[in-house]
C-alpha cells in the first residue's frame, strides 16, 4: 500500500495524463486567439455542465457517511447556491460580456460530449462506491480547475478586454478550487483503506480526467476547428 505522500503523486499523475490544460482549446485561449464564438460556446457548455455542480454534491452528500467529506460537500453545496453570487450566475455574467443574453448563455443544448460528462459523473455517483464518487467530483474534475483558468485571467483582461467584474468566475475558482482540491486529496488518502481501494481510486481519477478532456474536444471540433463531427440530423443531445 502507498503512503500518502506517494498515493498522493500517483493520483495527481493519473488526473495529469488528461489534465485539460494541455487541451489545445485551453492552450489556444490562454495565448489570446480562441474566437467570441468559441468563448461563447463554452460559456453555454460550461453552464450546462456547472449548473449540476450542486446536485452532484447533494448526492454525495446524501450517500456519504464521513464526517470531513459531508463538510466539504456541504461548503460546495453551499458556495454553489450562494444567492448572492451564484456560480451559474458568474458565468452567465461572463456570457453577457461576450454579448449573450442571459437566456442565451443557459439555454443551448448539449453537445454529445457534454452530455457524455454528465452522464459519466451521474454514473460514478449513483452506482460507484463513495471513494470513487468524491474522487471523481474533487480530484478528477475539480483540482483541475486552478490550472485551466489561472492562464486566461491574463488574456481575458489584456486581450480581450474584460473587466474584473467581467471574469469574476475564472478569478474565484482559481482560488476556491485549490482549496476544494486539496481537502478532497485528504479525504481520499484517509478513507482509502487498502491497495485495493488506492488502485481503483487512481483509475476513477484517470477516467475522469480523459471525460473531461473529450468534453473539451466536442468545444474544439465544433467551434474551432468547424468540423461536423455528429449527424447533422442530431445537433444536439436529449
Amino acid at each position: 500500500m502507498l503512503g500518502p505522500a506517494e498515493y498522493r503523486k500517483a493520483l495527481e499523475a493519473a488526473r495529469d495524463e488528461w489534465h485539460s490544460k494541455n487541451h489545445p482549446f485551453f492552450k489556444t485561449w490562454a495565448k489570446g486567439e480562441l474566437s467570441n464564438e468559441a468563448m461563447r460556446a463554452y460559456c453555454q457548455q460550461h453552464y450546462n455542465f456547472v449548473s449540476n455542480a450542486s446536485r452532484y454534491s447533494g448526492i454525495m452528500y446524501g450517500l456519504c457517511d464521513w464526517h470531513d467529506a459531508r463538510v466539504l460537500l456541504l461548503e460546495n453545496l453551499n458556495e454553489e447556491e450562494d444567492p448572492e453570487e451564484r456560480h451559474v450566475d458568474l458565468l452567465a455574467r461572463f456570457g453577457m460580456a461576450l454579448g449573450m443574453t442571459f437566456e442565451e448563455s443557459r439555454s443551448a443544448p448539449d453537445l454529445p460530449t457534454t452530455a457524455a460528462l454528465k452522464d459519466f459523473i451521474i454514473n460514478t455517483l449513483m452506482m460507484k462506491s463513495v471513494l470513487e464518487g468524491i474522487a471523481t467530483l474533487t480530484i478528477g474534475l475539480e483540482s483541475q480547475v486552478p490550472d485551466l483558468y489561472r492562464p486566461l485571467i491574463d488574456p481575458l483582461r489584456n486581450v480581450y478586454g474584460f473587466t474584473d467584474a467581467d471574469i469574476e468566475f475564472f478569478t474565484l475558482h482559481v482560488v476556491a478550487d485549490v482549496e476544494h482540491g486539496d481537502a478532497g486529496f485528504e479525504i481520499i488518502i484517509n478513507h482509502s483503506t487498502d491497495e485495493r481501494d488506492q488502485q481503483m481510486v487512481i483509475d476513477q481519477v484517470r477516467a475522469a480526467a480523459m471525460k473531461r478532456w473529450f468534453y473539451m474536444d466536442g468545444l474544439w471540433l465544433q467551434y474551432v476547428e468547424g468540423r461536423q463531427w455528429y449527424p447533422a440530423s442530431a445537433p444536439a443531445a436529449a
